[in-house]
């Protein structure tokens, strides 16, 4: 045979479309290959078709022979065609069908193509066909249990989705009757809200009428209860401001007294004091005096009476101080009795004023008796010592011109 015609023979498309149409979707549904019987035929039928082409590949041309082609090719077309009628109607008896073709009618015609492989090279094959067909039948029993539990899973599924959609139908029912009791419930609650709020209100109306009369008559009476309390308050108040006028005279003027009498004590002690130390210094004048009277005048008696004399003016100095105290006690006496006699005496001298010229005096009094400041005490001595110096120094020069 020719290489141009071998090239060009139908049966490489042939075997081209074979080979397609073992990967429909029909010949690898696991159920169909889930039977060995069914499995078996189509790993045939697929196997002779590859190892066929192989052949027409790999044959030359001049060891085909043309009429040995053409038989196969007649019946390569009637296994297409029995394959494609079971891709219509699924009937396993078209697989069988081509699987017999291609015992009877492909096996025996295989001499077209030329010699046969070798030995070695068809052991290698048959190894490779065997382990392709059970990884291929292994797969498709794992297909095929896989798919019977997701089926089982399914069913279990849908079973629940049913069980689901019939609760959820009854719940829906349940929903609805409680939404219309529910309805009829909240009209009843509206239609006796209403009742009762027409009740309240004429209740309240009713109340609040009756509350305002009330209050209206207490109102009234509280007033003129008011009125007679505060008219007894603004006399009490009067009252007791010509009592509290009296009471804080009496108690200040009182105050005044207790200082007038506490000052005229001190004032008495102290001129005591002043009297004693008086008569002690006068006492030792005298004796001096006395002492010299009859002795000459010298310098030794002069120094001797100067010094006595001088005892005796330090004596009475204390005297000066006691004196000066006890005016100072006896002029605080005086003016604490003035005070308490002006106090005592202001209520009854204003009594007959109007109310302006009582708070006009009232404010002359206030800055007469507040805000004063204490009068400032002074210890001057009776005699300077400058003058001591110069009594001092006339006797020493008057003692000098003495013989």
């Amino acid at each position: 045979m020719s290489p141009s015609d071998y090239e060009s023979h139908p049966l490489r498309s042939l075997l081209e479309r074979l080979t397609e149409l073992a990967k429909s979707a029909e010949f690898t549904d696991p159920d169909l290959l889930f039977n060995d019987v069914n499995a078996s035929a189509l790993e045939l039928i697929f196997a002779i078709v590859a190892s066929v082409r192989s052949m027409v590949d790999k044959s030359p041309a001049l060891l085909v022979s043309g009429h040995g082609l053409a038989l196969l090719q007649t019946t390569f077309q009637s296994i297409f065609n029995e394959l494609s009628a079971y891709q219509s109607n699924k009937n396993p008896g078209h697989i069988q069908n081509a699987k017999a073709q291609i015992e009877q009618s492909v096996m025996p015609n295989l001499w077209a193509l030329g010699p046969p492989p070798q030995a070695g090279a068809n052991a290698q094959l048959v190894d490779f066909v065997n382990q392709s067909t059970k990884a291929a039948r292994d797969a498709v029993k794992q297909l095929v249990n896989q798919r019977d539990a997701l089926k089982a899973s399914q069913s279990a599924l849908i079973q629940q989705v049913q069980e689901s959609q019939t609760r959820l139908e009854s719940l829906t029912e349940i929903v609805a009757k409680q939404k219309a009791e529910a309805a009829s419930a909240v009209a009843d609650v509206n239609r006796i809200y209403a009742e009762k709020e027409v009740e309240r209100i004429t209740s309240f109306s009713t109340t609040l009428q009756e509350l305002r009369s009330a209050f209206a008559m207490f109102q009234a009476d509280s007033e003129r209860i008011q009125f007679e309390k505060l008219e007894s308050l603004n006399k009490s108040k009067e009252d007791a401001a010509r009592i509290v006028q009296v009471v804080g005279n009496t108690g200040i003027t009182g105050n005044y007294q207790k200082i007038a009498v506490a000052e005229g004590a001190q004032a008495n002690f102290w001129r005591w004091v002043t009297v004693v130390f008086f008569c002690v210094g006068i006492l030792i004048a005298a004796v001096t005096f006395w002492k010299f009277l009859h002795e000459p005048f010298s310098p030794e008696t002069a120094w001797s009476a100067l010094i006595r004399l001088v005892y005796a003016v330090a004596i009475t100095a204390p005297a000066w101080y006691s004196a000066k105290e006890s005016a100072r006690h006896r002029t605080n006496a005086d003016r604490a009795r003035q005070t308490e006699l002006e106090l005592s005496s202001l209520g009854p001298f204003i009594e007959l004023m109007t109310e302006e010229k009582k708070n006009e005096i009232r404010e002359e009094l206030t800055k007469r008796y507040f805000g004063n400041q204490a009068q400032e005490h002074t210890a001057e001595p009776p005699i300077s010592i400058h003058k001591l110096a110069d009594i001092a120094t006339k006797l020493m020069k008057a003692a000098k011109r003495e013989p």
